[in-house]
């Protein structure tokens, strides 16, 4: 049996139906799954084969199973035999647990033997992925095996009928990990329990690092304003939202709006980051996530968060990655007191070594389903299925939000995520976390997938990477990429219309792209229609201070850009005005783009007046927000529809430029900005409409895959998909891989894989 197989209660599961059923045999890890052998009458043997798939644990995933009829031997009696390393790697890490049911009952039963230790955990539960080092997945690959089990504890792990039977970190407080406070300089810090003393000090307005899972968060009272602000100070994190941690699902409806879907995201074994409206007076401090009507909220997944929730002080604390701006999240005690020292005032640590960096995963439910927005912890390292087998191969994927995929057969593994590829910090986390794969499933690459820009970190690394291993290289267009992810993950052999909306991606005449409508296939697409290019006046400077886009759409729409009144909407002046206007006319660092994404920064730099933001799609997702109250179907603003020629490979245009002369004259005449911002939002949603029928009318296809960072927005989603369905196409959204940057890797790898069997 191949999949996720090991370290989730597979064996015991096993050996207690075998039990049930009367069968003789065995069962045992290697690095191909479990191996099974059984034997008994032919009605308990196809009982047993049913219960398998029926009754599996709840961790488990079962990817494929291959039975073959052996010789009888007359075996009395099911036995577990130990773990065989055999060839390559083809079963699965188990990604790390929230702690289940029965082991929070004992974390604060007073009478149980483990009562608030901070480490317990079963086979139904716990860290896996961050504590592994390879497979199989036994606990001298981990980092317990430092640990040697108590008798008590040694009595549980080797009983099958016991639920902590082989589980991996099995521990006690008389054996296991300990936790204890201590300063910056890492002194420990005497006290009778070192959570309660953590806890003191948050409520007094203190910022407290805590190693967790997958690495140190920094905590605040997320009801304390000034401890907020103080902590954004130290962060350097200005604007962008905080995730906060609350204690159990009652509490999240207190805080937050939450629909039945959101609650049921918040409480799976993953315990996402969900992404859900703020509830009005929900005496969370305002700074924790300015601007914008949603707040990331998750529930504890880890025995120490419980037990900061166990005491009633603690309402909801602020519980975001231990980093500076832009740097991987801080992992060993000795690493967090350098780097966080002088962010946190005190430090909440344990000796249990972390050997992989694993950040929280970011969910919400976009369209009535959920969407990954970031995929760490709770999902790596399970595998995304591929629609046909590959060679093995790596696709590093992009610049922003890097994920990496490693690929052999029918499965992608994708990478935690590593965060952008700014500088070399981010570069070493992402050879240490694909060392770390490579090493745990054995893959070898034959050939590496990189995006089309020579700019990237990512496309440098992976050329210098390959010519060391004499690889072949594979460069894939970013567009591409994310419509066959959201192919591959609908078994799409194309070809399909894709609509990839984002931010920045380069294109294959050189420009940047971001606002597309492709005809794909797996291997190969064309470009049907794409938003107008306008200029980006300064580059990259133009995504930090979206009014110089805003500036260039209105001067493309022939639109008096040095009116007082313009300029008041841009809160720019002549001047600037004028030197913005002169690198356009000169073309003067002011590259062409057709991105969707720079359209609503445009847009929302004028109707919210943001003239700079302190985070990437800080203006679009601000837009989004003051959209919230209004209806779905008001009218959108106009978008032309400029017809190509598409047997002369000449694609079709949206010109904004109607759009922008009736924004302005909304705002002019004081139509309230929430309107304005729906009416853009489906006046986008149109023209895209219009432009996929333009695309059937022309081929024939009537799929459409949307994908891209866009999609990220609810509104424009749920606008889209809603207007296509209702024109007759089938539309395919993203299930298991994030639409935005983070899910490009597993694209990339789908395209790689396309070429290199000529599929």
């Amino acid at each position: 049996m191949r999949g996720v197989v090991q370290g989730v209660g597979f064996r015991p599961f096993v050996y207690r139906i075998a039990s049930e059923e009367g069968l003789a045999g065995f069962i045992g890890n290697d690095t191909d799954g479990v191996i099974i052998e059984i034997e008994g009458a032919a009605p308990a043997v196809d009982a047993f084969l049913t219960r398998l798939r029926t009754e599996a644990p709840p961790l488990s995933r079962i990817d494929s199973v291959s039975v073959r009829d052996g010789t009888a031997t007359g075996e009395n009696g099911f036995r577990i035999v130990a773990s065989e390393v055999l060839g390559r790697v083809s079963t699965g890490i188990p990604a790390d647990a929230a702690t289940c049911a029965d082991c929070l009952r004992e974390l604060l039963d007073p009478a149980d033997r483990r009562y608030r230790y901070p480490f317990l955990n079963c086979t139904n539960c716990g860290p896996r992925f961050t504590i592994t080092r390879q497979i199989p997945y036994d606990r001298p690959q981990t980092s317990m095996a430092k640990f040697p089990m108590c008798p008590d504890c040694a009595c549980e792990y080797y009983d099958p009928l016991n639920r902590r039977f082989h589980a991996q970190p099995n521990a006690c407080r008389v054996c296991g990990p300990r936790v204890w406070l201590a300063d910056a300089s890492g002194g420990e810090i005497p006290g009778a329990d070192p959570v309660v003393s953590a806890i003191d000090r948050l409520m007094a307005g203190e910022i407290v690092a805590i190693k967790g899972i997958g690495g140190f968060h920094l905590s605040v009272d997320a009801t304390n304003e000034p401890a907020v602000m103080r902590l954004r100070q130290r962060k350097r994190r200005l604007g962008k939202p905080f995730a906060i941690m609350v204690k159990d699902p009652e509490a999240a409806r207190r805080i937050c709006a939450l629909t039945a879907e959101e609650e049921a995201l918040l409480t799976t074994p993953a315990r996402p980051i969900v992404l859900a409206r703020a509830n009005q007076n929900s005496g969370i401090a305002p700074s924790v996530a300015p601007g914008i009507p949603w707040l990331g909220i998750f529930l504890p997944y880890a025995p120490l968060q419980h037990l900061f929730f166990a005491d009633p002080r603690i309402r909801a604390l602020v519980m975001t990655s231990a980093n500076l701006s832009e740097e991987p999240i801080a992992i060993d005690n000795d690493e967090a007191r350098a780097r966080l020292g002088e962010i946190a005032d005190i430090f909440l640590m344990h000796n249990r070594e972390i050997l992989q960096r694993c950040d929280d995963s970011v969910a919400a439910i976009v369209d009535g389903a959920p969407q990954l927005i970031r995929r760490a912890r709770g999902f790596v390292p399970l595998a995304v299925e591929l629609p046909f087998e590959s060679p093995p191969l790596l696709a590093v994927g992009g610049h922003l939000k890097n994920v990496f995929a490693l690929v052999r057969g029918q499965f992608a593994y994708q990478s935690q995520h590593l965060g952008d590829l700014e500088n070399i910090t981010a570069l070493d986390f992402f050879r240490e976390s694909l060392a770390h794969l490579m090493r745990t499933f054995g893959i070898e690459p034959e050939a590496v997938v990189h995006d089309l820009h020579p700019g990237y970190l990512s496309t440098q690394w992976a050329k210098q990477w390959a010519e060391e291993r004499n690889l072949p290289l594979i460069a894939v267009q970013h567009h591409h990429a994310h419509v066959a992810a959201c192919m591959a993950e609908h078994s799409l052999a194309g070809p399909v219309i894709g609509l990839s909306l984002d931010g920045t991606g380069y294109g294959s005449d050189g420009r940047i792209w971001g606002g597309e409508v492709l005809i794909c296939r797996l291997d190969r697409f064309e470009r049907f229609a794409h938003l107008d290019y306008v200029p980006m006046p300064g580059s990259e400077a133009a995504i930090r201070e979206p009014w110089r886009m805003a500036l260039a759409h209105l001067q493309a729409a022939a639109l008096d850009v040095e009116s007082p009144g313009t300029l008041e909407m841009l809160h720019a002046t002549a001047s600037e005005a004028r030197i913005l206007k002169r690198m356009i006319d000169r073309q003067l660092n002011a590259p062409l783009t057709s991105s969707c994404g720079r359209l609503f920064d445009a847009v929302a730099a004028v109707v919210l007046g943001r003239r700079a933001v302190d985070y990437e799609a800080q203006a679009a997702i601000e837009l989004e927000g003051i959209a919230i109250e209004e209806p779905d179907d008001v009218p959108g603003y106009g978008m032309e529809l400029l017809p190509g020629e598409w047997t002369a490979r000449e694609p079709a245009r949206l010109a904004p430029a109607e759009l922008w002369r009736e924004v302005l004259a909304d705002l002019r005449a004081g139509i309230p900005r929430s309107r304005i911002s729906a009416r853009f939002h489906a006046g986008v949603a149109s023209g895209f409409q219009r432009a996929a029928v333009l695309a059937r009318d022309v081929t024939g296809i009537h799929q459409v895959a949307m994908s891209g960072g866009c999609f990220h927005n609810r509104r424009l989603a749920r606008l889209l998909r809603s207007r296509l369905e209702h024109e007759g196409f089938e539309v395919f959204r993203h299930v298991e891989v994030s639409p935005g940057d983070s899910g490009l890797s597993y694209g990339q790898a789908v395209v790689g894989a396309a070429i290199l069997l000529g599929k």
